[in-house]
């Protein structure tokens, strides 16, 4: 392969190609009661689109990961793209509700794809702290691109659900540039069929996988359960109010995915890991006790900061201790445990209501909340003595 210099544009490419990834299962989400209106089923089924695709991508992310350490990692995010815009945008055109779960269930897998490979690829062109803050404006790309899809999908729902759909085009728009401007790094360990390598032990990632599976479980139990928490309000609120507030929470987390390489200058990973818990702590504490729009935006934007943190935090951290040749398996790890999380807020949530009452969301927001504090101090204070790279 000739010899490939990546440059700013390049990088530019890789976060707008990673943009819609973070919630674009999560973004039809504001339009979930009026399809449940239009009588396209019974609520439980109308839930499968937003949670069936995350379990398609767990299951499907150390896979996929696994096949780019073996054909490339920019043949893997074109076709993720490609797949990702054509699955997402069916649903403009379609009425059966089983049809439309199909084809997220397809989305799903297409975001295996999409996120550990740029990860992965900014992880090989760039190295040290120009590294560490590009691994964190991936973080931005996601926050700008929660804003744009939830934000859009809100408005488009003025149009009908369907209209919500056409958001998912967004992910073409890179991928023209993704086909011309990037190169596969050099891997030359990695192209010979049998080549050892040595990795930590699974207990090493099972833990970094973990301080990204929490925050992000926590996050969603808001961004899913945000429009019926709302419902509750003295005052009505619309769709577009929906998305417009999951679109603050995003820019919330593009802040702080921006400022990620000046924490990662003075905490360690673990201690960075307990500061997450602790700002999604008083972001959770403050949506549970709102009872107007300031209260539950001011809690957002501190969920939003923590989640922010968590991506990077956990890429930075699996590009650091593992190997070229097979570092798109364990980045796939990372996009495992995010949609993990965001599947597994579908019986979290209803398991935890069960025990609380139903429609009794205030309680489980301030309940996590009390258990992600306790989560982050002790994180933090254990991080405080362990040496930076650990």
């Amino acid at each position: 392969m000739a010899s490939f210099t990546p440059t700013r544009f390049t990088l530019l490419v890789l976060l707008a190609a990673a943009m819609p990834s973070l919630l674009g299962t999560a973004a039809v989400s504001p339009v979930l009661d009026l399809m449940k209106d239009a009588g396209l089923g019974p609520e439980y089924v109308v839930s499968l689109v937003l949670t069936l695709p995350p379990l398609a991508t767990a299951a499907a992310g150390f896979f996929i990961g696994a096949l780019s350490d073996k054909i490339g990692r920019v043949k893997i995010l074109a076709l993720s793209l490609l797949v990702f815009a054509l699955s997402g945008v069916s649903g403009f055109f379609l009425d059966n509700i089983y049809a439309i779960i199909g084809m997220r269930l397809l989305l799903g897998v297409s975001i295996s794809g999409i996120l550990p490979m740029a990860s992965a690829l900014i992880s090989e062109y760039y190295e040290g702290e120009e590294r560490t803050r590009y691994l964190g404006y991936l973080g931005v790309s996601n926050g700008i691109g929660v804003l744009i899809l939830q934000t859009l999908c809100g408005a488009l729902a003025a149009f009908g659900w369907h209209a919500a759909f056409l958001v998912y085009l967004l992910g073409l728009a890179a991928l023209p540039f993704v086909l011309l401007c990037l190169k596969e790094p050099p891997r030359s360990c990695a192209e010979k069929a049998a080549c050892p390598v040595s990795v930590p032990s699974p207990l090493r990632y099972a833990g970094i996988y973990s301080l990204v599976f929490l925050p992000a479980l926590f996050m969603y139990l808001v961004a899913v359960n945000l429009s019926y928490y709302m419902g509750g309000f003295a005052f009505a609120v619309s769709p577009f109010w929906v998305g417009l507030l999951l679109g603050i929470f995003g820019l919330s987390s593009a802040v702080s995915g921006f400022l990620f390489w000046r924490f990662s200058r003075r905490f360690t990973p673990l201690s960075i890991g307990g500061l997450i818990f602790l700002m999604e702590a008083a972001g959770l504490f403050l949506i549970g006790i709102s009872e107007n729009l300031v209260l539950l935006t001011a809690g957002l934007i501190l969920l939003g900061f923590g989640m922010g943190l968590a991506m990077p935090n956990g890429t930075a951290w699996v590009s650091k201790i593992t190997p070229p040749a097979v570092l798109g398996r364990y980045m796939g790890g990372i996009t495992v445990s995010t949609f993990l999380a965001l599947f597994s807020n579908s019986f979290v949530s209803p398991l935890v209501l069960s025990f609380l009452g139903a429609g009794e969301y205030a309680a489980m927001f301030l309940l996590f909340a009390f258990v992600s504090a306790l989560l982050g101090a002790v994180l933090y204070l254990l991080g405080r003595r362990r040496p930076a790279g650990i």
